[in-house]
């Protein structure tokens, strides 16, 4: 029997799994019932990797919870000091992220000139700082459905997830225990879940075989993001998937880039990403579930993106 894996995307800690699960899961009968399928995958058909009180703890420096198999608000006022807390390099690949979101939307970052970090350990240098606090205050100024805090939130998790080997080890755990065993998996990785999805399943060689990977709103095509993953290891189609979508609404700047092989340069001949366009009507456009008008709205809501996923479990 084929598993249904579900990997969440950022900003869900303190929720409680169970109802995130029951969200995704109520998202995606509305999505198959609008694919014409009659398909609807029940908690004993999925596994739900949350991860996301463990992933505060972690960044924020605390002891974690485990996580369970079944990232922060920012205030605006407070992000010159929360971004002065944070180190040279973190500092550094926010800002990256933040100068492609302002450069996709056609708003030159003109934040002036960004000096090399700092030599000293822990100590981040003032125009360091200075260039990011502007650029999140372009980012609130000129970015429809993207706040500086969310943007902050969303690249410090992914930073911790990229660079951060015990954050990593941690949230990769929780995706391998989902993955255990030799039944086919579909593994549906949102957002920041494909960031954790993606070096599980590239760097395995044997394992369950995944007749599909479905990785909608994912941040993956990000410059700095793909810069990261490209230092730690060759980019390659993981070897047990079968297929590889992912939907993106063009006005997801949380995903910013399709990945096309311009985005995301996997080695010749390999298989390809099905970078697929959709239009996610919940506010962002980057929610995987969201409650809208008495229905459904969302990625997994969008017959384009539930009909994969019909055609992988059946």
């Amino acid at each position: 029997m084929t598993r249904l894996v579900l990997v969440h995307g950022r900003d869900l800690d303190g929720r409680d799994p169970e109802a995130l699960e029951a969200e995704w899961l109520g998202a995606l009968g509305a999505g198959l019932a609008a694919a014409g399928s009659t398909l609807r995958p029940t908690d004993a058909d999925a596994s739900f990797v949350y991860y996301g009180d463990t992933l505060e703890r972690l960044v924020d420096g605390g002891t974690p919870p485990p996580v369970t198999v079944h990232a922060r608000g920012a205030d605006p006022a407070a992000l010159p000091r929360l971004a002065g807390a944070l180190p040279d390099g973190e500092v550094q690949f926010v800002l990256d992220v933040a100068r492609d979101v302002l450069a996709a939307t056609g708003h030159r970052p003109d934040v002036g000139p960004v000096p090399p970090p700092v030599e000293a350990e822990g100590v981040v240098g003032d125009a360091l700082v200075e260039a990011l606090v502007a650029a999140l205050a372009l980012v609130d100024r000129y970015v429809p459905g993207v706040s500086a805090a969310v943007l902050l939130t969303l690249t410090r998790d992914v930073y911790a997830v990229l660079h951060d080997d015990a954050v990593r080890r941690v949230v990769e755990a929780g995706l391998d225990d989902a993955l255990a065993g030799d039944e086919p998996a579909v593994v549906v990785a949102h957002s920041l879940g494909s960031v954790v999805a993606y070096p599980v399943l590239a760097g395995r060689n044997a394992g369950p075989d995944v007749p599909l990977l479905l990785t909608p709103g994912s941040p993956l095509g990000i410059r700095a993001v793909l810069a990261a993953l490209h230092a730690r290891a060759p980019l390659r189609f993981p070897a047990q998937v079968a297929r590889w979508v992912s939907p993106r609404d063009p006005r997801d700047l949380l995903a910013l880039h399709d990945l096309t092989p311009a985005a995301f340069p996997l080695p010749t001949g390999s298989p390809g990403v099905e970078a697929l366009r959709v239009t996610n009507r919940a506010p962002g456009s980057h929610a995987a579930a969201y409650r809208l008008d008495g229905g459904w709205a969302g990625y997994l809501a969008l017959p384009e993106v539930a009909g994969p996923v019909a055609e992988a479990l059946t």
